[in-house]
This record gives C-alpha cells, sequence and structure tokens, in this order.
C-alpha cells in the first residue's frame, strides 16, 4: 500500500485538531446540553419511606455481620405477624424506589450515549470540512497567487515606478494570504489523517480493541525508528496473522499437552492391567506366621528356608 495513514495519538483522538477560526458552534451547544443534562433525580429524605427508616433510628453503615449470622428462620418465624408485615411493605418500597432510580439512571445512560453518536458525527465532519478546505487552498489558481511571496526584493522592478509599486503590492498581499494558508493546511492535513484513520477504524472494528491498537501503534512505531516505516492497514494486517498465529500455536500447544496426558493414562491403564506375575511368597506366611515368627520376619525365614522362591523374587526384583 502507497500511503501511509498514521494512527493519532490517544489525545488526538479524544479531539479534534485546534483552530480558533473554525470551532463549530453546534458542537459547543450539544457539548454544553449535555453538562446541564440534570442529574438522576434521588431521594432527598423528604419520602413517606425515608420518614419510616428515620424513625428507626440511626442506620449503620455496614451491616454487623455477627448479628446476621445469628439470624435465622426461627428467628423471622418468632416474630409478631405485623412486624413481619412491616418489614415485607418497607423491603417492597425500597425495591420500588432502587428501581426507579435505575430506570433513571437507564435514561440518562441513553442520552448521553445519544449526544456521544451525535457529536462523534459533528467531529467527523468538521475533519471533513477542513480536509475540503485544504483542497481549495491547494488550487493551482490559489498557489500561483501566493507564488509572488518568495519573490526577492532584487527582482522586483524600480520601487519608485509604478511597475514597481505594484509589484510590491502584490507581495504583500500573497505573504498575508500565505501566513493564512500555513496554520489551515497544517491543520487540513492532519484532519484528513484523522479521517482517514477514522474511516479505516470503521470499518475494521478489532481497532477499537485497546490491546489490538495497541500492537497496532507499537509496530508502526518500531518500523518508524527502524527506518521501514509501514502503513495503517499493513500493520493491521500484520497483527491480525501474528495473532492468529499465535492463538493456532497455543491451540496446538494444549492439544499436544492433551494428547500427551491421554497416552500417559493409556500406558497406566495397560500397566495396571497387566498379569502380575505374584508374590513367590504365599500370603498366609505373613498373615498366620512360619515358625513362630510373624510380619517380615516371617517372610524372610521363609525364604531362607526355601530358596526357589528367593531365587524367584530376585528375578522378579530384577526385571523393574
Amino acid at each position: 500500500m502507497n500511503e501511509a495513514i498514521e494512527t493519532p495519538t490517544e489525545v488526538e483522538l479524544s479531539a479534534p485538531v485546534a483552530e480558533t477560526q473554525e470551532t463549530p458552534a453546534p458542537v459547543e451547544t450539544e457539548a454544553a446540553d449535555i453538562e446541564t443534562q440534570p442529574d438522576v433525580e434521588v431521594d432527598d429524605g423528604s419520602s413517606r419511606f425515608s420518614s419510616l427508616m428515620e424513625t428507626l433510628g440511626e442506620i449503620p453503615d455496614e451491616p454487623n455481620s455477627t448479628l446476621l449470622e445469628s439470624i435465622d428462620e426461627k428467628s423471622i418465624e418468632s416474630l409478631p405477624d405485623s412486624v413481619k408485615g412491616m418489614f415485607k411493605h418497607l423491603i417492597s418500597a425500597q425495591r420500588a424506589e432502587q428501581a426507579k432510580a435505575n430506570a433513571a439512571l437507564e435514561e440518562r445512560e441513553a442520552r448521553l450515549e445519544e449526544k456521544y453518536k451525535e457529536l462523534a458525527e459533528q467531529n467527523k465532519v468538521l475533519i471533513r470540512n477542513r480536509a475540503q478546505l485544504n483542497q481549495v487552498l491547494m488550487d493551482p489558481k490559489f498557489q500561483n497567487m501566493i507564488k509572488d511571496a518568495e519573490t526577492p526584493e532584487e527582482d522586483l522592478p524600480d520601487p519608485l515606478s509604478q511597475e514597481g509599486i505594484e509589484a510590491r503590492i502584490r507581495k504583500g498581499v500573497a505573504q498575508a494570504m500565505k501566513q493564512f494558508q500555513e496554520p489551515i493546511t497544517a491543520a487540513a492535513n492532519r484532519a484528513q489523517q484523522l479521517a482517514a484513520y477514522q474511516d479505516f477504524v470503521d470499518g475494521h472494528p478489532k481497532m477499537n480493541e485497546a490491546s489490538f491498537k495497541a500492537d497496532v501503534r507499537a509496530l508502526m512505531q518500531e518500523r518508524k525508528d527502524s527506518g521501514s516505516p509501514i502503513a495503517l492497514p499493513d500493520a493491521y494486517a500484520l497483527v491480525e496473522r501474528n495473532r492468529l498465529v499465535a492463538e493456532q500455536d497455543k491451540q496446538t500447544a494444549k492439544e499436544r499437552i492433551r494428547r500427551s496426558e491421554s497416552n500417559r493414562q493409556v500406558q497406566r491403564a495397560t500397566m495396571s492391567s497387566s498379569p502380575d506375575p505374584g508374590d513367590p511368597v504365599p500370603k498366609w506366611v505373613t498373615e498366620k506366621g512360619y515358625n513362630g515368627a510373624r510380619g517380615n520376619s516371617a517372610r524372610i525365614m521363609y525364604l531362607r528356608d526355601n530358596p526357589k522362591a528367593l531365587q524367584a523374587l530376585r528375578a522378579q526384583q530384577k526385571s523393574r
């Protein structure tokens, strides 16, 4: 891709390029509307529910965990029916107040979201208007008009002649026009980059993910520092490919671990199912005893008196 799209910084993404002559009134008006939005109405203590709660006395900021643990079904059942009914309706009233506050918060959040979308759209329009203004200022006719600003003094006609006076007037006007153009052109060029970046983000939702965006920016900065800059679309594609490869490698590693564990389980099952050659010492030797001895002593005495059993035991030990 021939044309590189620079990624704006976080500050630049949060606000357009500042220009005193192009600050749109509608954006300020909408922002003011948001600031003047009334806060969610919260019960100020004058409602009947708040009055009843105040009658109970001071409400602790945090519940007593020991007291709550001591409350069980029997504690509630022992309360008079009138008290249980009062608590039920108090809880019901509290739920209703909370639901009302939640609904107000959701409504305000929806309004703010709508305002945000409107401001975002106006910001896009502003950026594109700046880009269009730059196209007008870069028109060949306009550029020819400001060429006189670069004319050296020694190349101008005699300042006392009519031609010299007109030439200097044209040079002064051209210089003023150039001074007017430069900040607008700089802002418009930046606006074009922002517009191209925003268009790219709109078409590539992954750029809205903080981690993915950080990887793209880091790659572009790394390439820029190394002297081989890379365009935003190319950086996006490369990061996306690297992530896909990393995910595939991670999945392959997991599959390898699962297969290895499965093989170990099969091996253990195979070993456990293999026939046991058996202990050459009969069980009754250790259970019932041998020549008055029991346990391990009986086993040793039996092997001493039975060379074939001892030989079989040694063969088993060598094969392990």
